[in-house]
């Protein structure tokens, strides 16, 4: 018995899976994978996970200098600590906020809620939001893509890919606001299928623009 009870909890940490409660990884700990139903995830500093985090009514929260795969909740919101590293994340009902100098090796998005990337960071891949604002603080992206929201970026950051604002089921409502801040580089194209007032820094350095007209301004 005393075997058996010593390999359940080697089990238990190795892969940790819960119903209805909280999962709690402490700091400098290490575990296979995540997953819970009605929890909220919180990630030590410095912790390992080596593979997946999962919940559904629930929040992800990693620490400073973490590790884990992708990231995934319907219901909650995620914050991934400064200098972290991860793949994708994802949420349907949650803001998104990604610590200063994190790298993220993958998609970024929310359909409710807002995204924001901390100075330094990198994400390989897209950053969207549909019903949120995208908030880029001087880091370095893969694509930009938004529907209602608008977008701020900030000085210093790097979009490698396009930036897109889409158009809304039925009618554009009211013009969503982008703007672009002084030093910050779009290498791909600027596509705006709907009604946008666009700011742009005369010290920026973009891409061709289609859909709409820039106004600039200087600090």
């Amino acid at each position: 018995m005393k075997h058996l009870l010593s390999l359940i909890a080697v089990l238990a940490l190795a892969s940790c899976i819960s119903i209805n409660s909280d999962v709690v990884v402490p700091d400098g700990e290490e575990v296979d994978g995540i997953s819970s139903v009605n929890g909220t995830v919180r990630i030590g500093v410095a912790s390992i996970v080596n593979g997946d985090i999962s919940t559904v009514n629930g929040s992800v929260f990693t620490a400073e200098r973490s590790q884990a795969g992708e990231i995934e909740t319907v219901n909650g919101k995620i914050e991934i600590g400064s200098e972290s590293v991860t793949q994708g994340m994802e949420t349907i009902n949650g803001a998104i906020q990604i610590g200063e100098g994190a790298l993220v090796d993958g998609d970024v998005g929310t359909v409710n809620g807002r995204v924001t990337v901390g100075d330094g960071a990198r994400v390989s891949g897209e950053v969207r939001a549909v019903n949120g604002q995208l908030l880029v603080q001087g880091a370095e992206v893969g694509s930009l893509l938004n529907v209602n929201g608008g977008m701020v970026l900030e000085s210093g950051t790097t979009v490698n890919g396009e930036l897109r604002v889409r158009k809304p089921r039925g009618s554009d409502g009211d013009p969503v606001t982008v703007e672009i801040h002084d030093n910050v580089r779009v290498v791909g194209p600027l596509v705006f299928e709907r009604s946008v007032t666009l700011r742009v820094h005369e010290g920026a350095e973009l891409g061709e623009i289609e859909g709409a007209e820039p106004e600039y301004f200087n600090d």
